[in-house]
């Protein structure tokens, strides 16, 4: 009797470590609101409007192994906004992070990279240049200087581009007329602009752009500018995610060269 009746209570002792294990921690996931423009910028942005696209773009590819890579544990919540609203929907946290150009000022509602000394760092940011597309029919010479050149002309350049007050210091009159791309280099080819200014990583990244003109508009080899773009948070989600944070910038210097490995997924032959 005391056999069979030791029976169940075994049984049930066995079961216990199974019953009462604890359930294995959920992997960490912190939401984290990615601002960008709701404009189409092929290859990096592309798409209008407030939907994502399947591809997105380059650069949406980019910040999202971003974000992965610093350990936030989760993919990010794309929020399409106009140009101009970027930098005060960061400010008011009304997103989390968003790709931010050189400024004169800086609002003290959002948080760079900082060096040793305390100074923006001037590593942890994505190098740009911006470049000028001209009609082939001009017929301009590949040692033009733009810079030079197109004081006293127009430029055409999408509307919001942070650094439209870069060229206008430079003296170079500008035209913000047009929303987009597309509708910039449709007035070049009308003749209402005399060059178009684009943003590009890399000169080669215009190419399935330029395509689509078969010949018509060409890029100037000679950057007009080069710029810097940080990743750029809010600063309270900064503070409340500093190490996530600051791990995105460093995995952004470590991996400079990504851009060009997810570019693979745009490139038309």
């Amino acid at each position: 009797m005391r056999l069979r009746a030791g029976i169940p209570l075994m049984l049930a002792v066995a079961a216990m470590p199974l019953a009462a294990a604890p359930a294995a921690p959920a992997a960490q996931c912190i939401p984290i609101r990615v601002g960008y423009m709701d404009q189409n910028r092929p290859p990096y942005w592309l798409g209008e409007g407030d939907k994502v696209p399947d591809p997105p773009g380059a650069a949406v590819d980019l910040i999202r192994d971003a974000v992965l890579g610093a350990g936030f544990g989760c993919t990010p919540i794309w929020v399409r906004l106009p140009v101009a609203r970027l930098k005060l929907a960061l400010a008011n946290g009304d997103i989390d992070l968003a790709p931010l150009g050189e400024l004169s000022f800086y609002p003290a509602e959002i948080a760079l990279p900082r060096d040793k000394s305390g100074n923006i760092d001037l590593e942890r940011a994505l190098h740009n240049q911006v470049l000028v597309l001209v009609r082939a029919q001009d017929k301009l010479p590949a040692n033009t200087n733009p810079m030079q050149f197109f004081k006293g002309k127009t430029l055409g350049i999408p509307q919001g581009n942070g650094y439209a007050a870069r060229l206008r210091e430079a003296g170079l009159t500008l035209d913000e007329g047009g929303r987009d791309l597309d509708r910039n280099i449709e007035k070049l080819r009308l003749g209402r602009v005399d060059g178009v200014v684009v943003a590009a990583v890399a000169p080669a990244h215009l190419k399935q752009t330029l395509d689509k003109y078969k010949g018509a508009v060409v890029q100037l080899p000679q950057p007009l500018l080069n710029i810097r773009v940080w990743l750029a948070f809010n600063d309270n989600f900064y503070r409340a995610h500093t190490q996530q944070s600051e791990a995105l910038w460093t995995w952004l210097d470590k991996n400079r060269n990504r851009l060009g490995y997810v570019m693979q997924r745009y490139r038309k032959d």
